[in-house]
């Protein structure tokens, strides 16, 4: 691994740019008198390595931790149209949900270009995502999103390309 940007401070949680502008924006907000809160559950890890590493949410040990029945799946991006077109096979996208109604707990992936996927990744948690929506939204092809849609759709045992 190389160019490790993502390092962790004393306490153990990650100094993240992004998680230090939600934090001042809530700051500004309740000093203006308006309710917030912080919810750092759903802040993107991102390592910027080779390869990348990206991880939003629970991994399926501390969901279970959690006292939470769950479903997980991956899908290998060996079987991607994208990464096999940037000769970036090696990789997966994890997908973490509750057994009891698929709302998606946690999201991880590991492979070239996986930053770009943090957004949507932070997004599906954020908006209390089942693995329903995530399987039931169109991702461009060829795409490394795709292996999102696949891993939700494998989760729910509807995978279309394994």
């Amino acid at each position: 691994m190389r160019n490790v940007w993502a390092v962790g401070d004393l306490t153990g949680e990650p100094m993240l740019a992004h998680r230090a502008m939600a934090q001042g924006v809530v700051v500004a907000e309740i000093i203006a008198g308006h309710r917030r809160a912080f919810d750092g559950g759903v802040i993107p890890a991102v390592c910027f390595t080779d390869p990348e590493i990206v991880t939003v949410g629970l991994s399926p040990e501390e969901a279970r931790k959690a006292g939470r029945e769950v479903l997980t799946a991956q899908f290998p991006f060996q079987a991607n149209g994208r990464a096999l077109s940037m000769a970036a096979e090696d990789g997966f996208v994890r997908v973490t949900a509750r057994a009891d109604n698929h709302l998606v707990l946690g999201i991880a992936a590991v492979g070239a270009g996986v930053s770009e996927l943090a957004g949507a990744f932070g997004l599906a948690l954020e908006m209390g995502a089942r693995l329903e929506d995530i399987g039931g939204t169109i991702h461009a092809h060829p795409t490394l999103g795709e292996a999102f849609h696949e891993a939700s759709l494998r989760a729910l045992g509807e995978a279309l390309h394994i």
